[in-house]
């Protein structure tokens, strides 16, 4: 990133944090010794890199959103079990699934396509969670200026970073479930 001819932009996301970048390569050479593989290697690589991406770097999360529905329970006044119970039903499938991953990846296996599946209850599980606050707490998110309001604006996101939710659909569907391209 720090070759001549490559601009970074922040791009503000609306719970105020500067996350993700517009990058622009105008006339970027990459030195031999930089590169990774062969060149025409790039898409290859990175199909065998995002597996990663989406299934290692969940653990951290998932025990945060679990945090964050703890104190759920100790702020909302009304507990309405059903709504509770589907958020932390969302929380526990996708800690299983992750750890099944985990122990997968720690086991030498190769990881693949099927991280999709851990990327997309991960988002569908942080959405529930604050969807059950925004629920719960009423006018929390748009009275108050709590932590739970720039938390619900990035839970939105949660369908789009790393690999949008349809795009993670697409690969289960198409890559696991052979499903084909119509």
């Amino acid at each position: 990133m720090d070759s001549p001819g490559i601009t970074i932009r922040p791009l503000r996301t609306m719970h105020g944090v500067d996350e993700f970048c517009e990058v622009y390569y105008d006339d970027v050479v990459i030195p031999a010794s930089r590169m990774l593989g062969r060149p025409g290697d790039g898409w290859r690589l990175a199909m065998d890199l995002l597996p990663y991406e989406r299934s290692t770097c969940l653990w951290q999360r998932i025990a945060y959103l679990y945090s964050r529905f703890d104190a759920l329970i100790a702020e909302a006044q009304d507990l309405d079990e059903s709504a509770l119970g589907a958020a932390y039903l969302a929380l526990h499938t996708v800690r299983c699934r992750s750890r099944a991953t985990q122990h997968r990846f720690s086991d030498g296996e190769r990881l693949g396509p099927e991280t999709s599946i851990d990327k997309v209850l991960l988002a569908t599980a942080e959405q529930r969670l604050y969807d059950t606050v925004r629920d719960l707490l009423p006018g929390a998110l748009e009275l108050e200026d709590p932590p739970w309001r720039s938390e619900y604006l990035y839970s939105r996101a949660a369908t789009i970073y790393g690999g949008t939710a349809e795009i993670q659909r697409n690969i289960i569907a198409r890559r696991l479930l052979d499903l084909g391209r119509e």
